[in-house]
This record gives C-alpha cells, structure tokens and sequence, in this order.
C-alpha cells in the first residue's frame, strides 16, 4: 500500500526492476540503453531517487514498455501528496523592528 512519497519511489524501483528482470536485462545492460550510469538506475531501483519526466520515459522505451506499466497505480491521487509540517516563518536577525 503506498501511504507516502517514498512508498510510492520504492514501488516505482520495484516495477523498474521487475521489468527489467522479465527482459532478463542486468541493471548494466538497462542503464546503457538509457544513458545512465549503474549506480544511478540503481537508486531508482531502490527508490532512493525521485527520477525526472525524461528519465522514466527513456527506461519504459528501454523496457519496451509503456510509461503507465511501469508506473505504480495508487486508489486515490490524494496519497501523493505527504501531509507537509506547517510553514513558520523564522526571525531574521537585524530584521526585527
């Protein structure tokens, strides 16, 4: 169940890699038709990165996939978005009057 941002990157790696594995491609072999470093498809895989628009749309190509079949699927759009701690505003020395 993806309850937060970082439930819903690891989901992502996870299909990524399920994907790839299916391919029977190494993370080696995925990241060279992408462009990219090993150790940078490897975050996404461990949903330790938050990769951009381009980026996922290159690994579903690599993948021979559509973007949508590696993207997880969430019940509500609302569970995206994590609860945010309120904004204070900080004092600034000098600047109080």
């Amino acid at each position: 169940m993806i309850e937060s941002d970082k439930d819903y990157l690891v989901q992502l790696g996870h299909c990524i890699s399920k994907r790839r594995k299916v391919l029977m491609m190494t993370q080696a072999d995925l990241a060279f038709k992408v462009g990219m470093e090993v150790p940078n498809l490897s975050v996404i895989e461990n949903g330790k990165s938050n990769p951009q628009v381009l980026t996922l749309l290159k690994i579903a190509a690599a993948l021979k996939c559509e973007l949508s079949e590696i993207l997880p699927q969430i019940g509500n759009p609302d569970q995206v978005f994590e609860m945010r701690p309120k904004y204070i505003p900080r004092k600034h020395k000098g600047l109080e009057g």
